[in-house]
């Protein structure tokens, strides 16, 4: 099948065959605002198209109702009223701006005329010209005599009883308008041609100032590796806000991108070193094995070696398979869990390692502590805290006491005669893959048990207490919270959550 390329600007088209911001906001901007200017261009020479026109017919308009004031209230036809010696209806030069004015009566007979019309170098027939009716848009009627231009008005007159006398006709030279308006067209465009390019300009400047910090985090970006975390955007201060708001944004990002890749590499180096140590430890036993032959039980006894190596490794490969799935699926179905019920379980199944080192192993349990929670961690978290306890106490006893807070939150302490940690082992004991001194001294360990019981409360919006003593034992209390009544009824414990070997 051909592949057609994507149409720039399509979802699936490559980065640089998309239309860059600048362009699309002048594709898209830049017509606009030209079209608003060429709207405002023509309006402006509409504007002075009907002020020119207006007022070359008001001029005419005004000759009429003077003769029609003259005449008015009158049964005949009586011109004498009218003030025809004035110097624009006796004289043809431009200086006094001459108005021709020919009255002529019902039947089109010419009645009486300004003496300027005499003045003029051709005969002006004595005809009465068609009356035009107004209309909203002003427009001028026009003639030509002996090459020049006129532009009448010709109306009626009418006695006081409605009758009418006659006819009215006023004519003025054509002013120069059209040569104006024009020049004043030209002048628009002109000006309509640069502001368009001074706003298309602007916009241009306004976008590559808004694209300049969008730039430089493009530049950090591209040169972030997993080697070099330290870059940030430079943030100019004249800034915008939304443009400071990302930058700040990304480097603030890239904090947290710099803390968890340190973290990745010490979890890393960490999980390498506790892989290592068992590994090669497990390889020096069967090297041994192979160098001569030995007897079955010899064998039996280097199996059994190896089966607890394997078993400490899956372990430690359950444990970091956990933390993984809770930090990166996070939120879980909860449900109620009987507390009480579930440290009996779990101090039964660590019993027998307590009846091996001679500790005395006791629950003292309120009836029915329900807590909301996934059952299966919970029961992981609580096995942890056990086995730690077991594993770190020489002799005298492993007490686990479940009951309720003062404001109702679900309580599990766990309370040992071991070893126990000082205040600054208490503040990283939680910390994946430590181990105190002398706990590891005394038993081996992945350095997870606490990391993961930490991991676990902290999913289930609980709180976790560490108070230890060296040499004295430590006591640890899980604090959850009391379930709502949106928390569904005890479920099977088979439930998919993330791993809990």
């Amino acid at each position: 099948m051909t592949a057609f390329p994507s149409r720039p600007g399509s979802p699936d088209a490559p980065p640089d065959e998309r239309p860059s911001f600048r362009r699309r906001l002048l594709m898209r901007i830049g017509p606009a605002v030209v079209l608003a200017l060429g709207v405002l261009a023509a309006i402006a020479w509409g504007g002075a198209y009907l002020t020119v026109h207006q007022s070359a017919t008001d001029a005419l308009a005004t000759e009429v109702n003077e003769m029609r004031a003259d005449v008015g209230g009158q049964d005949t036809l009586d011109l004498s009223r009218y003030a025809w010696d004035e110097a624009h209806h006796r004289l043809a030069v431009d200086r006094v701006d001459p108005i021709f004015v020919q009255v002529f009566t019902p039947d089109g007979r010419l009645v009486r005329r300004s003496a300027n019309i005499d003045s003029l170098p051709v005969r002006v027939p004595a005809r009465r010209r068609p009356v035009h009716a107004e209309g909203i848009w002003p427009s001028l009627h026009t003639f030509t005599l002996g090459g020049r231009s006129f532009y009448y008005r010709t109306r009626p007159l009418r006695a006081s009883s409605g009758g009418r006398l006659g006819f009215v006709q006023v004519a003025r030279l054509v002013p120069e308008h059209r040569s104006l308006l024009w020049g004043f067209g030209a002048a628009l465009g002109g000006l309509w041609l640069l502001l368009s390019g001074g706003l298309m300009g602007l916009v241009a400047w306004a976008a590559g100032r808004v694209l300049r910090p969008l730039r430089s985090i493009t530049e950090v970006a591209r040169s972030v590796t997993s080697a070099e975390l330290e870059e940030r955007v430079d943030i100019p201060p004249t800034a915008d806000r939304e443009t400071a708001t990302l930058g700040r944004a990304f480097n603030a990002l890239l904090d947290r991108i710099e803390e968890h890749v340190a973290a990745l590499r010490g979890f890393t180096a960490n999980a390498a070193h506790e892989l290592q140590t068992p590994l090669t430890a497990l390889q020096g036993h069967v090297e041994l094995a192979l160098r001569r032959e030995r007897t079955p039980e010899s064998y039996r006894e280097t199996l059994r070696l190896l089966d607890r190596k394997l078993g400490g490794l899956v372990r430690t490969l359950r444990a970091l398979l956990t933390l993984t799935r809770l930090d990166r699926e996070g939120a879980f179905e909860r449900s109620l869990v009987d507390l009480s019920a579930l440290a009996a379980d779990e101090a039964d199944a660590v019993q027998p390692a307590a009846d091996k080192k001679g500790l005395a192993l006791t629950v003292d349990a309120d009836a029915s502590v329900r807590a909301s929670g996934q059952p299966a961690l919970l029961r992981k978290a609580v096995r942890n805290l056990l086995d730690n306890a077991v594993k770190y106490t020489r002799e005298g006893s492993v007490r686990v006491d479940v009951g309720t807070t003062a404001d109702g939150q679900a309580r599990l302490t766990c309370t040992d005669t071991g070893v126990g940690m000082s205040d600054e082992e208490c503040a990283t004991a939680t910390e994946r893959f430590y181990r105190g001194t002398e706990a590891g001294r005394m038993a081996q360990g992945s350095g997870l048990g606490l990391s993961l019981i930490r991991r676990i409360v902290e999913e289930h919006d609980g709180e976790l207490r560490l108070d230890s003593t060296p040499g004295e034992g430590t006591r640890v209390t899980i604090i959850l919270p009391a379930p709502s009544s949106s928390v569904p009824s005890l479920e099977p414990e088979h439930k998919q959550v993330p791993d809990a070997a």
